[in-house]
Order: C-alpha cells, then sequence, then structure tokens
C-alpha cells in the first residue's frame, strides 16, 4: 500500500511541471483511477495497474525533463503522451473506452483554452474495431 501511495504522489508532483490546464485534468483522472480502484484485491489486475501508471510517470518525467531544467528554462515545445497502439484500443470494454474518449475531449478541450496550447495534443483516437 505504501508503493501505491508512494506511486500516486509522485504522479501528482510530476503533473505539477504540466500546463495548468493539462495538470488539472491529470490530477483529476488520477485521483478518479485511484480512488475507483481501492477496492481491488486482485493481485495479478493490481500488478498489471500500478506497472501501467508506473510507465506512465517514467515517460510523463522523460517528456518534462527539458522543463525541470533550470538550464533550459523551460524553453522547446511540449511533447506529450503517445499514441495509443489500436489493438490496446480493441480490447478496451465499452465503459473504458467511453472514459477513454471523454479524456481525450478534455485535453482537447484543456488545450483549446488560452495559454493552453500543446503541441502533439489534436492527435486523434484511434478508431475502435468491434
Amino acid at each position: 500500500m505504501a508503493d501505491a501511495l508512494q506511486l500516486y504522489r509522485s504522479i501528482l508532483r510530476t503533473h505539477r511541471l504540466l500546463p495548468r490546464e493539462l495538470r488539472f485534468v491529470g490530477d483529476q483522472y488520477v485521483r478518479s483511477e485511484f480512488r475507483s480502484h481501492r477496492a481491488v484485491t486482485e493481485k495479478r489486475f493490481l500488478d498489471q495497474f500500478f506497472a501501467q501508471w508506473a510507465s506512465y510517470l517514467a515517460l510523463l518525467r522523460e517528456q518534462t525533463k527539458a522543463h525541470q531544467s533550470p538550464l533550459a528554462g523551460g524553453a522547446g515545445p511540449w511533447q506529450l503522451g503517445r499514441r495509443l497502439d489500436p489493438g490496446v484500443v480493441d480490447r478496451l470494454d465499452d465503459a473504458k473506452a467511453e472514459q477513454l474518449l471523454e479524456l481525450h475531449r478534455a485535453s482537447h478541450e484543456a488545450a483549446s483554452q488560452p495559454g493552453g496550447d500543446v503541441p502533439g495534443s489534436s492527435a486523434p483516437l484511434p478508431p475502435r474495431r468491434k
């Protein structure tokens, strides 16, 4: 449980480096996901859940590195996230697919706000094949 709390806190701390609008969306999503998985006890599922969040954290840290460096002065365009593998999207159940679509919409709304322009954030979701 301590590792889960440490991972959660690390993600929220790393979100502090994001543009305000993306931080808000990201923080809400992380809180919601961790809250909704509190009662899960199946080790196999939890291992996968935490591995995915650890992977997200590593990617986010790598992508925000230039903005953390005092030498870089936060310069350079934001390059956040990565393209989803269409195979992963195909395997999502309807509830998760809807949740992903809502997150996609929210991130686009955040990026379209004044001062919220995030290069690379306009990539479309891959289509789901049923």
